[in-house]
C-alpha cells in the first residue's frame, strides 16, 4: 500500500450513469480483488476518500495485465464525490491511496468456476476473470443498458448469462435463480453484490457444497481498519482469532462465506 498522486488518462462515460476511469500507475502491483480509496477533491467537501475496485490493468498498448501502465476503474454516479468525479479531465490528478484489502484466492485446477455479480458488483471480477481465463459469469442487473461491460468478459471466452429485473436481457428476475442448478461440490463460486445477492448465493452454495468466496461491499472511511466503520459480524466459523466482527478493508473485501454471519449483515 502507498499513496501517491497519479494522473488522469480518461474518463470516459459508457452510459448515462456510469463512467471508466484510466489512471497512471506503475507500481505496486494489483491482486484481483484489489481496491483503491481515491480524494476526489483538493478541498474540505466531501472530506472522505472514497473506494473503488480496480476493473482492469493495462499496459501501453492496452493489453490486460497485472502490472501495467494505468489501472481502470468503473464507477457509477450516486452522489456528490462521484459527480465531482465524473467533471474530472485527462491531465488532471488525484491522490490515491493502495492497492488495499485482500483479494480473490486462486482456483485449483480441478475446480469448476462461477461468477456472480449484481450491478456494480462486476468490476472486481473482471480481474479475477481475466487471470484464470475459464468459467461462467452470472450477471444481474436493473436492465440490458446495465449490462454493457459483459462483452468484456466473452472475449476472454467465459460463457456468460443475464438476469434483469425487467426482463430486456436473459432471465426476468434475480441473478442468483441462475445460480440452482449449476453448481456441485466441485464448483469454486466467486460472488461480488448487494449484500441480499450475496447471501443467497452463499445459501445456495452451502446447499449444494460449493466453496463460495464473496467480495463485500462496504461504505469506507480509511480503507485500512482504523476508522472501524465497515466492520461485519463474523460467524461461529471465523478462523480470525475468533474476533466477532471482522474489517472489510483489511481482513476482506473477499471472505470465505461460511465465516460471515448472514442474519446480521
Amino acid at each position: 500500500m502507498q499513496e501517491q498522486t497519479v494522473e488522469i488518462l480518461y474518463n470516459e462515460r459508457v452510459s448515462s450513469r456510469y463512467f471508466r476511469l484510466g489512471l497512471k500507475w506503475k507500481t505496486p502491483a494489483i491482486a484481483p480483488g484489489h481496491f483503491v480509496m481515491l480524494r476526489v477533491s483538493d478541498g474540505l467537501d466531501p472530506l472522505l476518500r472514497r473506494p473503488f475496485g480496480v476493473y482492469k490493468v493495462l499496459n501501453a498498448k492496452g493489453k490486460d495485465r497485472l502490472r501495467g501502465d494505468c489501472i481502470e476503474l468503473i464507477y457509477q454516479v450516486v452522489g456528490k464525490g462521484t459527480g465531482i468525479l465524473s467533471g474530472k479531465t485527462p491531465g488532471e490528478k488525484l491522490s490515491v491511496l493502495g492497492p488495499l484489502g485482500n483479494g480473490f484466492p486462486a482456483p485449483h485446477p480441478s475446480q469448476d468456476i462461477v461468477m456472480i455479480a449484481g450491478g456494480m458488483g462486476i468490476v472486481p471480477l473482471y480481474l479475477f476473470a481475466s487471470t484464470i481465463k475459464r468459467g461462467a459469469l452470472l450477471f444481474g442487473a436493473r436492465g440490458k443498458a446495465e449490462t454493457l461491460v459483459a462483452k468484456d468478459f466473452k472475449a476472454l471466452g467465459l460463457k456468460v448469462k443475464f438476469a434483469t429485473e425487467d426482463g430486456s436481457l436473459g432471465h426476468k428476475g434475480y441473478v442468483t435463480d441462475l445460480l440452482r442448478g449449476v453448481i456441485t461440490p466441485a464448483t469454486t463460486v466467486y460472488a461480488c453484490g448487494p449484500a441480499p445477492m450475496l447471501k443467497k448465493a452463499a445459501d445456495i452454495s452451502a446447499k449444494e457444497g460449493a466453496r463460495c468466496y464473496v467480495s463485500l461491499e462496504r461504505a469506507m472511511a480509511c480503507g485500512i481498519g482504523v476508522c472501524l466503520g465497515c466492520a461485519v459480524k463474523a460467524s461461529t466459523h471465523n478462523e480470525k482469532e475468533n474476533r466477532n466482527y471482522i474489517m472489510v478493508c483489511s481482513d476482506g473485501p473477499v471472505f470465505e462465506s461460511r465465516l460471515i454471519d448472514w442474519d446480521r449483515i
